[in-house]
This record gives C-alpha cells, sequence and structure tokens, in this order.
C-alpha cells in the first residue's frame, strides 16, 4: 500500500467523522496502555571519597608513553581500598585495555585524554597477525577493549576529558576496506563494555575514534547515560555510538552523537530482553538513526524516545528484523522528534539480512525465528528535506501490527511505502513530496 504522490493528506470522510474518530480513540486507548511510560533516573552508583592519582603509580601524560602498567597499579589500589576515583588529570595518557573494578570511578578530568595504543598486539591479536581471513576470525574472542568491567557494581565513568579508541589503524583494515584492497580484514575491539553490571553511571567525557563500537553496557541493570559527546567519521566503519545489549532499566539523557553507523542501536540477543529505556533530550547528527535490532532474539521493548532532533543522519527513527532473527518488538514511542535533511525518517522494515527479498515476499512458515513487531507509537514528528518518507515492511506470515502514526509532517522527495501490515492507524498525517532540483553545474575556473 505505497503513499507516493505528494503533497497527500490522509483525512476522513465528513459523514464517517464521528465513527472514524470514536474507533480511533478505542484503539488508542488499548495501544497506549502498552505504551513505554517515561523511565525513572536509576540509581547512582556508591562511590567512596577516596582519589587516586594515576601519575602517583607511574603514568606520564606527554603522548607517548605507554601506561597500560600505571593504569593497573592504580586501579588495583582503588580495589584494595574498598573503592574510589582513579583520577586521569590532563595530559595525553597512551595505553592499552583498561579493566575497572566494583565502586570505582575513573574520573577523566578536562584538559585529559586516554588515547588508546596504536598497535594491535595491545589489544589482544598476535604480532605478526596470522595471513588467511579465518585464522583471523578466530582471533574475535580474543579482543579486548580499551575499557571493560564485568560483574561489577557501582562503576562511573565521568569528567570533562576525552577517551580516544585511535580507530584509524583498524578501520583501514576493516571489512569495508577489504572489499576495496582485497586482503583479509581484521576484527575490532569496541572502546567500553560493561558486562552484567548493577548502578552505571557515565558522564560528561567525550568517547571518540572507537575501532568499532564506541559504548557497550550489556545485561546491566540501572544505567544513567548522560551528558556525552561520541564522535567519529561519518565513514568510519560500524562506529555505533551507544549500543545496550540485554540491558534494563536505563535513561540515556543529553546525548550528542556523530558517528559512522548507529547513533544508538537496542539490541538483545538470546541473554534476555532489553527493556525499560528512555532515551530523551539528545541531539543525532550522521550515523543511522535510534534503531532497535537487528539482534532482536531476546526481545526488545518498553522504549521510549523523545525530544530529539536528527539532521544528516542516515535513517532516523528504526526498527529492524529479519527471518532467523526472532524476538518480540513491543510497546515502542517515538514522540517529540524534529527531523532535518535525514535520507529516511521512518523506516520498519524486517528485511535487514536481504532487503531485495522484499520485493519479491513469499510466506514463509512461522517459527520461534520469526520477528514480531506490534504496539508501536509515532507521534508529533516533523521533518524537512528527507530523501524518503519511511516504510513500514513487515513478512507475509507475520505482518507489523498496532502502528499508530499521528500528528505527523514529512517533506521529502518519494513517499511512504506499506507492506504486510495491519492496523496500521494514521491520525493527522501529512507528506508532501517533490523532487529534489537539478544540481547546477559549478562555473569552471578562469585559467
Amino acid at each position: 500500500m505505497p503513499f507516493k504522490d505528494g503533497p497527500s493528506r490522509f483525512s476522513r470522510a465528513p459523514g464517517l467523522l464521528t465513527l472514524a474518530a470514536h474507533a480511533i480513540a478505542i484503539l488508542l486507548a488499548c495501544v497506549s496502555a502498552n505504551a513505554a511510560a517515561p523511565m525513572k533516573e536509576p540509581p547512582l552508583p556508591l562511590i567512596p571519597a577516596s582519589r587516586i592519582d594515576i601519575t602517583a603509580y607511574g603514568a606520564v601524560g606527554d603522548g607517548k608513553t605507554l601506561n597500560t602498567a600505571a593504569f593497573a597499579k592504580a586501579v588495583a589500589a582503588c580495589g584494595r581500598a574498598g573503592g574510589g576515583s582513579v583520577i586521569v588529570p590532563p595530559g595525553v595518557y597512551v595505553t592499552g585495555p583498561i579493566s575497572l573494578v566494583s565502586h570505582m570511578a575513573l574520573v577523566v578530568e578536562k584538559g585529559a585524554t586516554i588515547q588508546a595504543a596504536d598497535r594491535f598486539s595491545d589489544f589482544g591479536l598476535p604480532d605478526p597477525l596470522p595471513a588467511s581471513q579465518p585464522e583471523l576470525d578466530k582471533l574475535r574472542k580474543s579482543l579486548k577493549s580499551l575499557i571493560s568491567g564485568t560483574d561489577l557494581q557501582d562503576v562511573a565513568i565521568r569528567g570533562e576529558g576525552v577517551i580516544d579508541g585511535a580507530g584509524a589503524v583498524w578501520w583501514a583494515k576493516s571489512d569495508r576496506a577489504s572489499r576495496t584492497t582485497g586482503l583479509p580484514y581484521v576484527p575490532r575491539p569496541n572502546l567500553i563494555v560493561l558486562k552484567k553490571c548493577e548502578r552505571v553511571h557515565i558522564s560528561g567525557v567525550t568517547l571518540s575514534n572507537s575501532p568499532q563500537f564506541h559504548l557497550v553496557p550489556q545485561l546491566c541493570t540501572n544505567t544513567l547515560i548522560e551528558n556525552l559527546k561520541i564522535l567519529a567519521p561519518s565513514d568510519s566503519p560500524n562506529t555505533d555510538a551507544i549500543d545496550p545489549s540485554n540491558c534494563r532499566n536505563m535513561l540515556i539523557r543529553q546525548v550528542m552523537t556523530d558517528t559512522g553507523d548507529d547513533n544508538i542501536a537496542f539490541k538483545a540477543g538470546d541473554a534476555g530482553p532489553t527493556e525499560n529505556i528512555t532515551v530523551t533530550d539528545c541531539v543525532f547528527k550522521h550515523g543511522h538513526g535510534v534503531s532497535i535490532g537487528s539482534e532482536t532474539s531476546g526481545g526488545v521493548r518498553n522504549i521510549l524516545v523523545q525530544r530529539c532532533t536528527f539532521e544528516g543522519t542516515g535513517t532516523a527513527i528504526r526498527i529492524k528484523s529479519a527471518r532467523g532473527r526472532g524476538g518480540v518488538i513491543e510497546n515502542v514511542t517515538y514522540r517529540d522528534i524534529v527531523m532535518k535533511n535525514v535520507d529516511m525518517a521512518i523506516t520498519i522494515n524486517l528485511y535487514y539480512a536481504d532487503k531485495t527479498e522484499a520485493k519479491r515476499p513469499e510466506r514463509q512458515p512461522v517459527t520461534a525465528d520469526t520477528p514480531i513487531v506490534r504496539n508501536i507509537q509515532i507521534t508529533n514528528i516533523t521533518c524537512e528535506g528527507a530523501k524518503s518518507a519511511g516504510e513500514i515492511i513487515g513478512l507475509p506470515e507475520m505482518p507489523a501490527a498496532g502502528i499508530i502514526l499521528s500528528n505527523i509532517r514529512i517533506t521529502s522527495s518519494t513517499g511512504f511505502n506499506i507492506q504486510d501490515a495491519k492496523g496500521v492507524q494514521f491520525n493527522d498525517v501529512s507528506f508532501s513530496t517533490s523532487p529534489k532540483p537539478p544540481e547546477v553545474p559549478k562555473a569552471a575556473s578562469s585559467p
């Protein structure tokens, strides 16, 4: 059911106004009962008052000295003290991986940079590297993130400094680069990975140039992420800003991201659901939008994205999964969103693995690996200058269901497409489409 000609307007015949309005009101009330509620501020970590300066353990912020051992000694001292703040003072501190401990705050002060070493061997890979792709692929589990913590309580990363992943050396050997060079690609580490942690607070710092994903909370509970900048070149491969995976009870607010892939991606593998998360008052520039998926087998539910701005992103509002990914995506609300010059304003697409299949849809058996999308609300959206208004593309055997779009204004070059969806409601929605004017050639410079 495509809507491609514009300007277009969804309206009801006057004689059916009362009946249609009553039906929509009932449907809105039913879905609203399952809508995501704003996440209350999670409890903050409990960090003892002791302060441990890394320079007291031999760290040198000259941008050259390798400080891996100094960081390890400072963190160990923090652990022996029962917790506290490990202070990174102004300077550039080159280091390999840093492992955090419970009841610890890593404080990166203004003027300080934690700079990842540029040798692959510092992050778990052998030197020299194997020559074959299968041998390289086996090394993926050996990778170490620049900053990590597992099974911790009360963890903070804060300050006004920078944590830089030195990603350029990794991007040059990425799978994307391999498609150009024909050479084997090297698996890449993430910048920060916190796994199975309780009460996490990440605030104030700038994260930049991760080899792959920047911030990955996995199986974490009660997490507050606020006032961050996350930056990487727009063409850097797979540099997602924030990827909550199998997490519960999280608030993300006042974050600005400008990266080469998803601005935020909610993921849920088999380890359990990702649920009860609010994203609010954020600014997203280059990137692939605030996404759900494509890993959805554990289920994603009770997600609220509100009062955010997208400018120059690829996709903006995005739900992606595929046959074989499974899981239920439900009770998701995007509201009070402003977009400008995005590629696609809204996309719900269950052909992430192979979008060409959507052009020849064939019903397949429903299994435990069939993804389900239901109870999605998208409201109070304005978008100017999109290439495409968007799409809702479900599966023939499992149509996307219970999707409500209300109070939406989108201007775009192409319209909105709906395929294999049921219970889709448009309430005060308009799409205005117009082809882009032809580009005017630049005048040749005079000799």
